[in-house]
C-alpha cells in the first residue's frame, strides 16, 4: 500500500447500527470506510474495492464469518481481518486466529479497542508490502545473476 493511498476499510455486520456507529467513528479518519449488512452487500464490495481491513461479524443471518473468513484469506490473502462478535467463545477465537484472523474484538468495544487493532493491523500491513518488496529485489538480483552466469559460459 502506497502512503497516499487511503487505507480502505469494510465494515460487514448485520446490525445495521453497529455498522452506522463504527463508520462514523471513523469519519473524521484517513481512511475510507464501506458498509455492508449482508453477505451479497459485503461480497459487491469485495468485487469492486481493494479492501484492506475488513471488520467481520462472526454470526450473519444465513452464513457463518468463520466461512467467510476462510474464503476471503484465499481471495484476498493480504486482507487484514479482525472478527467482532457479541459472543465470545475460545473454540471460535482460536479457530478465527487459525484461518488469518488478525484480531477478535467481542462487542461491544471501547473505541480504543479498535484503535488498537487498526494499528495492528496497519503494522501486519506494512510489513507483509516490506517483505513482498524484499522478496521482488531478491529476485530481480537472482535474475541478475543468472543473467551474468549465462554471458559468461
Amino acid at each position: 500500500m502506497k502512503n497516499e493511498e487511503k487505507l480502505k476499510i469494510l465494515i460487514l455486520d448485520d446490525e445495521k447500527q453497529f455498522t452506522e456507529e463504527l463508520s462514523d467513528f471513523f469519519s473524521d479518519s484517513p481512511y475510507l470506510v464501506f458498509q455492508a449488512n449482508t453477505v451479497n452487500e459485503g461480497s459487491a464490495v469485495l468485487e469492486s474495492q481493494k479492501i484492506d481491513i475488513l471488520f467481520l461479524d462472526v454470526r450473519l443471518p444465513g452464513a457463518n464469518g468463520l466461512d467467510i473468513l476462510k474464503e476471503v484469506k484465499i481471495l484476498h490473502p493480504d486482507m487484514e481481518v479482525i472478527i467482532v462478535s457479541g459472543h465470545i467463545e475460545m473454540d471460535t477465537v482460536s479457530t478465527a486466529i487459525q484461518l488469518g484472523a488478525s484480531d477478535y474484538l467481542r462487542k461491544p468495544f471501547r473505541f480504543i479497542d479498535i484503535q488498537i487493532a487498526i494499528e495492528r493491523a496497519k503494522k501486519y500491513i506494512s510489513l507483509k508490502t516490506s517483505l513482498k518488496q524484499l522478496e521482488e529485489k531478491i529476485k530481480s538480483l537472482q535474475d541478475s545473476i543468472r543473467l551474468q552466469d549465462v554471458d559468461r559460459n
